[in-house]
């Protein structure tokens, strides 16, 4: 094949994408549940099924738009994790055309080849949970990127107004998937103070600003309606999803806190990326521009929202890609421009970087991971347990599962969980222990699922065993399924 060949290849979108789909695919194509997806899989089917809304029958700290994509997927499909997956592998190609764009309309096709190519990828990381396409984050990362692509497409309209407004319902949608859209949409306000208009008076500003809440709103109240016409309470939903944003299983110490993020910043591959700090200070003259200023706005609003728990689960670091991405292939973008005068160059030193950054964020670990799974077959042990409770049940038993590791196999069993407060995650308090305790005598599970190991979420777990082992004395063992002991009412 030829160089120039190569080169049109290599500098494709569409070849980008393609390439990105695959492998997406080869590190998420199984059925083996995760946690998380466990969670969201229960919810949406109890909606469904047996009409017990989020918030109400079910505690989770996410705003409603995982629920009802998740809710719809049992419509369709029944227990599944394929059909949410799929809509996140497509959350993920088109965030990353929204990059493409947004780099060339800044920059250059080059910019948004090389943007795009490094968001793709670092999607897809282990340390990212890239082999769980379907998490808030990626659905958030998709609205929110979408709202700065618009306000970029406004600029030069004279319909400005609408673009604006249709940012912030973008936005608005964002949000719906998770809380931490908020600091990205500080963001978004300031990139358009910065870059949105040429000259901008304070009425332009105030309007702006303006259009941006009113776009929020109508998207937010928009989100809620399915949980309205289920009888949730605006309490309900406040409660849920932002209140319990304050309880102990959303954060984590200020100990915690520090150690993630010297672990994630100082120590995981995130630091490949430090090195594009030497092309900024070869290129500062870029500061000049307010649109790259604005990027750096988004990008630090991010890194604020990232930080915020202090959790570092892998997937919230997907709040940070978009902005980066775009930064750094402007500034690979750039400097391959100023170094390849000639064709011929030009073309070997752009193929040579694009070849170069596949290599080096290619992601080995999640490829690795997920062949493993498929040619080893090792047993799914959730599902095991779930269809075993599943069909020593009927449906109108309750179940129960101590921890917070048991929420694929409360999906698998097809059953309600005996509390709202099914994961242990939340139960924290005395309050939630009484009101736990108080479930428990009121809708007795027929089985009690314990984990045999609390490594994860120890102290946890062990004030949940304080609250459960007064309720065990009325069941006997029955027996042990892998790492778990199933216990049935006498």
């Amino acid at each position: 094949m030829k160089k120039n060949e190569v080169f049109r290849l290599l500098t494709n979108p569409l070849v980008i994408l393609l390439f990105i789909l695959t492998i997406l695919i080869i590190i998420s194509s199984n059925d083996r549940m995760g946690n998380d997806e466990g969670m969201w899989s229960y919810i949406g089917r109890i909606w469904i099924h047996n009409g017990i809304p989020p918030y109400v029958g079910a505690i989770e700290n996410k705003t409603p738009g995982i629920f009802g994509l998740y809710a719809v997927s049992y419509i369709l499909f029944g227990v599944n994790v394929l059909f949410v997956r799929g809509l996140g592998i497509l959350s993920i190609l088109l965030t990353s055309l929204a990059v493409y764009h947004i780099g060339k309309a800044l920059h250059s096709h080059l910019a948004g080849v090389f943007g795009m190519t490094i968001f793709g990828l670092t999607m897809t990381w282990k340390l990212l949970d890239g082999y769980y396409p379907a998490q808030t984050e990626t659905f958030m990362v998709l609205f929110s990127t979408l709202s700065f692509y618009f306000l970029i497409k406004g600029k030069q309209s004279r319909n400005w107004k609408y673009w604006v407004l249709l940012a912030g319902v973008s936005m608005g949608f964002a949000i719906a998937f998770k809380q931490i859209a908020l600091t990205t949409t500080l963001a978004l306000c300031g990139f358009f103070l910065l870059y949105a208009k040429p000259v901008l008076t304070k009425q332009i500003k105030f309007i702006g600003i303006g259009l941006i809440g009113l776009g929020i709103g109508l998207s937010t109240l928009l989100s809620l309606v399915p949980l309205w016409l289920s009888g949730v309470s605006f309490n309900d939903y406040f409660h849920g999803a932002w209140l319990l944003l304050v309880n102990q299983g959303s954060s984590s110490s200020i100990k915690d806190h520090i150690f993630g993020f010297l672990g994630i910043w100082g120590n995981s591959r995130m630091v490949m990326f430090y090195p594009c700090l030497i092309l900024l200070l070869l290129q500062k003259h870029l500061f000049r521009y307010k649109y790259f200023v604005g990027l750096f706005v988004w990008l630090f609003f991010d890194f604020i929202g990232v930080n915020s728990s202090g959790i570092y689960w892998g997937h919230q670091i997907k709040q940070l890609v978009p902005s980066l991405s775009i930064i750094i292939g402007i500034l690979l973008g750039n400097l391959l421009q100023k170094l390849s005068n000639e064709k011929d160059m030009y073309i070997q030193h752009v193929s040579t970087a694009i070849l170069a950054i596949i290599l080096i964020i290619f992601p080995y670990q999640s490829g690795l991971r997920n062949i493993y799974l498929n040619v080893t077959r090792i047993p799914d042990i959730n599902k095991e347990i779930g269809h075993w409770l599943k069909n020593n049940t009927t449906d109108q038993d309750y179940v129960y599962i101590m921890g917070s590791q048991g929420n694929p196999i409360l999906s698998f069993s097809e059953r309600v969980s005996s509390s709202k407060y099914f994961n242990s995650l939340f139960v924290t308090t005395e309050k939630e222990r009484k009101r736990l305790l108080s479930d428990l005598a009121e809708k007795p599970p027929a089985y009690i699922v314990k984990p045999q190991f609390y490594a994860f979420q120890g102290e946890l777990i062990n004030k949940e065993l304080a609250t459960i082992d007064s309720v065990l004395e009325n069941y006997s063992f029955e027996q042990s399924k892998y790492n778990w002991d199933i216990f049935k009412r006498r």
